[in-house]
């Protein structure tokens, strides 16, 4: 039993590059799955988005969120993927997470309360200040 602990020590780890992306699809991903339906426009824009704001590949975007999908991936946590994040980004990528989700969110014209509910924690777990949530908001808002 002692040597299984010790075992543990020794797994490989995650590189902190894939770490990041997980967390990052993840966390976008409960933007997409947070009224219930997913729709092909808020992959496709999820996807866009963080190739934009993250150099990452719109295809590989793309297949990692399906995938999410495929498997009917649920958080029931987000404070591990939220503090990783909080702790590798400043405050202004991680003011650009939820502008994609507030992009995300709005995608299909309607502000969902369950999606708005979601990036509000987003929004409090990586430590954003209100009134840089508000500013986000009213700015997606306003460009519809």
């Amino acid at each position: 039993m002692i040597s299984k602990f010790f075992q543990s020590f020794h797994e490989p780890k995650n590189n902190d590059k894939d770490t990041f992306q997980e967390d990052l699809y993840n966390l976008i991903y409960e933007v997409i799955i947070a009224d219930h339906e997913i729709s092909p426009e808020e992959i496709d824009l999820s996807a866009e988005l963080v190739e934009y704001y993250f150099q990452i590949p719109k295809d590989i975007n793309q297949q990692e969120f399906l995938k999410l999908a495929e498997k009917q991936h649920f958080n029931t946590d987000l404070s591990q993927f939220t503090q990783r994040l909080k702790t590798a980004l400043s405050y202004e990528q991680r003011m650009d997470i939820i502008l994609i989700c507030w992009q995300v969110l709005m995608v299909d014209g309607i502000e969902d309360q369950l999606e708005t509910s979601t990036v509000r924690t987003l929004s409090t777990l990586l430590g954003l200040e209100d009134k840089d949530f508000i500013i986000i908001r009213n700015r997606v808002k306003d460009s519809l």
